[in-house]
């Protein structure tokens, strides 16, 4: 597909430029043979001499000339705009595979709990079964729809982010407030695997933000932290100030990601292989999530792991004038 719209394109290109060179070569050809051949001047080679040696050429001869010369610029402008059409089109085939890749996977996502809800279901239809069977077949049939649930509930938050449906409701508020919120929201978790919570601000860091949204970024990069970070691990969330920005590093002691897979670690349904089962529950969503929420806060989510030392996310925000109180959250 990608291969026929780029030869479509090219022949668009090309069809325009023929227009125009050919309009160009009809009007100087008949410019050239309307006067009579002028001497042709001494001296340094001008376009004044260029002119008159071409008016001297026969009719005949000259629109040999202008014919071969035209076929040459056209062989090149193909070549140029076979480029050009691979480069206009490449950003659209990329943006048609992430939808197609994305979809894939949020059939397969469907499908697992699907699958094991029709099969709870048919089970249980095979033979008449005691009402403590049959409520522990209704039990099994609700958390897979509660997993559904939530997968749905995450695939629209992740359109919603990528189309800019959800309007941003942006005010002034302190981005440590923010990350103290979060981490008030994964702490029971830290403590029952017996983590270490180590939270460092600087002074409040005034941003522009939607409380709700960057908080649920900040949520899930803590969430990803406790889950896969072994007990009795260290998570740290560091805000600091860097070149008029505001920075909230979230470190983990976990196993780290190996360095291939960091390029795709934002997109969707994209998980690590190594670390799907210390992630249990989690969906590969909330990552893409939050780099959207990030970036449409004008920011950038960054990470830099090392295998079997751990892994740091960095969300960078740029700070708003201090003079004016910020917003301190709940």
């Amino acid at each position: 597909m990608f291969v026929t719209a780029r030869l479509r394109l090219t022949l668009w290109y090309l069809a325009i430029l023929t227009l125009i060179v050919g309009v160009l070569s009809f009007a100087i050809y008949h410019i050239l043979v309307r006067f009579p051949p002028p001497t042709v001047p001494a001296g340094p080679f001008t376009l004044t001499k260029l002119v008159a040696i071409l008016a001297g050429i026969p009719d005949q001869l000259l629109a040999g000339q202008i014919i071969v010369t035209d076929l040459g610029v056209l062989i090149l402008a193909a070549l140029g705009a076979y480029v050009l059409a691979g480069r206009t089109l490449q950003p659209i085939a990329a943006a048609m595979q992430r939808q197609q890749h994305f979809a894939s996977a949020a059939s397969h996502e469907l499908r697992t709990p699907l699958t094991a809800l029709r099969g709870t279901m048919e089970v249980a239809l095979l033979r008449r079964r005691t009402p403590e069977e049959y409520e522990q077949v209704l039990r099994s049939a609700v958390t897979e729809v509660e997993r559904m649930s939530l997968l749905v509930a995450e695939l629209l938050g992740v359109v919603r982010a990528e189309r800019d449906v959800d309007a941003l409701q942006l005010q002034r508020v302190d981005l440590c407030a923010l990350a103290q919120e979060a981490v008030e929201g994964v702490r029971p978790a830290a403590v029952q695997k017996q983590q270490t919570l180590e939270v460092t601000f600087d002074a409040p860091l005034s941003v522009r933000a939607d409380p709700p949204k960057l908080r649920q970024a900040i949520a899930t990069l803590l969430d990803n932290a406790v889950s896969y970070t072994p007990e009795g691990g260290t998570v740290r969330l560091v805000a600091r100030r860097a070149r008029g920005q505001g920075l909230l590093e979230v470190g983990d002691t976990g196993p780290g990601i190996a360095p291939e897979h960091l390029p795709r670690l934002f997109e969707p349904f994209y998980r690590v292989e190594e670390a799907a089962d210390r992630g249990a529950g989690h969906l590969g969503l909330g990552l893409a999530l939050a780099a959207w929420i990030v970036r449409a806060h004008k920011g950038h989510l960054s990470v830099e792991s090392h295998v079997a030392v751990g892994t740091v996310f960095t969300i960078a925000l740029p700070l708003v004038n201090d003079t004016v109180p910020a917003h301190k959250g709940r």
